[in-house]
């Protein structure tokens, strides 16, 4: 009878998923999340990938966007500092959505940048996903290269 006993519960026990346990604990914190910060944005805030390079006459920032429309990109120079923010919606699609790993949501990235740039002559180009920000340096931040004669 101690086999019978051992065998039900071992069986039992393999068919119960850990994750069932902790299910109720999962969604009930969940819940006081949402309690203690209710202005969290919906969707998933992330940092696009990017690099920012500086030449003598100016700094450049290429920010990785792909999916991302022009509409939905906000860019905002104050000083020495540039933030671009905007969204990734999921496009419609028909059928079942089986796995994604792309990532929707807003997005923000913000730079502080080492001079003052000539916010007049800023440029902003999307080209196949990738947002290029060229930034010319103020007249009195660039670089003056001088020859030793």
């Amino acid at each position: 009878m101690t086999t019978n006993s051992t065998t039900s519960r071992s069986t039992e026990l393999r068919r119960r998923s850990p994750w069932e346990e902790i299910a109720p604990w999962s969604s009930r914190m969940r819940e006081l999340m949402e309690d203690m910060w209710p202005a969290m944005p919906a969707g998933f805030d992330y940092a696009p990938g990017g690099v920012l390079h500086e030449t003598d006459e100016a700094f450049t920032v290429e920010l990785d966007l792909p999916g991302v429309e022009k509409g939905d990109i906000a860019i905002d120079i104050s000083e020495r500092r540039l933030t671009v923010h905007g969204k990734r919606v999921e496009k419609e699609r028909k059928g079942v959505l089986r796995h994604t790993t792309r990532v929707t949501g807003t997005f923000s990235y913000e730079a502080f940048l080492p001079s003052p740039v000539d916010e007049k002559a800023v440029t902003a180009v999307l080209t196949d996903g990738v947002l290029t920000i060229t930034m010319p340096k103020a007249s009195e931040a660039k670089t003056t290269h001088i020859t030793v004669t």
